[in-house]
């Protein structure tokens, strides 16, 4: 090892091979922590957690890409061929007629596949029970709109995964985290601005170039300002509602009725699964499509069949 100026910082060499060799860890278990971060992600608090600690830089931008990025985007990180519903599945907390969550013996599973299975009713402590349908129509439930959502399916499939008691944190919980989490940051950033101009350490017998510090705060800003933005996008293409009880019917909730049945040559089996009584809501998210969608009559060997259009592609 090379001596050391007074003025340098003893640990230098320390810090450099400890975080050499954690790179490879956080490289293999950041991709997966990010796709299921991702998958839960519903707001601008999660997107500013995301942008203070981007475990999988890497990840998020391959996962925007796939989600809302265009055909040449996608042909470039190796996507061009991967339907609507992998990226779907692995990425977003929706649900479609391409994507359902079924309950197993191990928890909630994401399977692609369209099944009528798993119904959503709401029941009462008396043993009454409505459709969800009917339960809007009666005044049980009343729809909470965020974002551009004005209706709701009420047929589409089940979000389990968003109804499982205390899957979301708190807005307060969230945004005490993200304000911890903006401190660290700005700690980081402010640090090597103290030991290059207040404590004057060297580096590699040398002072510290004057541009060092400018260069490192505009790259840090830039990766913060762009994970966040990658986080708002994929938040973006799903459209999350919620129906929520009525305060003078506090006796209703939801419950999930789930018949036997294969979905993706994997097994169900039949079960009901009761929503927990503290929860006020029943959540949905629902894949935004980027084409509007209008249906074209197409005639075949003398039968007529409707089949979806996207506007914007052509049919050959």
């Amino acid at each position: 090892m090379a001596p050391t100026g007074s003025d340098e910082f003893e640990g230098d060499e320390f810090a450099n091979n400890l975080f050499s060799d954690l790179a490879p860890l956080l490289t293999l278990f950041g991709e997966q922590v990010t796709k299921q971060f991702l998958s839960m992600s519903l707001g601008w608090a999660d997107h500013l957690l995301l942008a203070m600690g981007p475990l999988g830089i890497i990840t998020i931008v391959i996962s925007t890409i796939r989600l809302a990025g265009s055909k040449t985007l996608r042909a470039l990180v190796g996507r061009a061929r991967e339907s609507r519903s992998d990226a779907e599945q692995e990425l977003l907390s929706s649900t479609s007629d391409e994507v359902c969550e079924m309950w197993s013996d191990q928890g909630i599973v994401r399977v692609k596949g369209q099944t009528n299975a798993l119904r959503t009713m709401v029941v009462t402590n008396r043993g009454h029970a409505w459709s969800l349908e009917m339960a809007h129509e009666n005044k049980l439930v009343s729809l909470v709109t965020t974002g551009t959502a004005t209706d709701v399916n009420f047929e589409a499939a089940p979000n389990l995964a968003l109804n499982v008691s205390n899957t979301e944190a708190t807005p307060r919980e969230l945004w005490t985290w993200a304000a911890v989490g903006v401190a660290l940051q700005a700690a980081a950033v402010m640090f090597p601005a103290v030991a290059s101009y207040r404590l004057q350490w060297f580096k590699a017998e040398s002072q510290v170039a004057d541009y060092a510090y400018p260069c490192f705060v505009a790259g840090s800003f830039l990766i913060f300002a762009g994970i966040l933005g990658c986080g708002h996008v994929i938040e973006g293409v799903t459209v999350k509602t919620a129906l929520q009880f009525h305060e003078s019917r506090p006796d209703c909730r939801a419950v999930w009725i789930q018949s036997a049945c294969t979905v993706s040559d994997q097994h169900f089996s039949s079960c009901a699964i009761l929503q927990s009584p503290n929860e006020g809501q029943i959540r949905m998210s629902r894949f935004e499509p980027r084409f509007q969608q209008m249906n074209i009559s197409i005639r075949k060997s003398g039968k007529s069949s409707s089949l979806p259009y996207q506007s914007g592609v052509r049919l050959c």
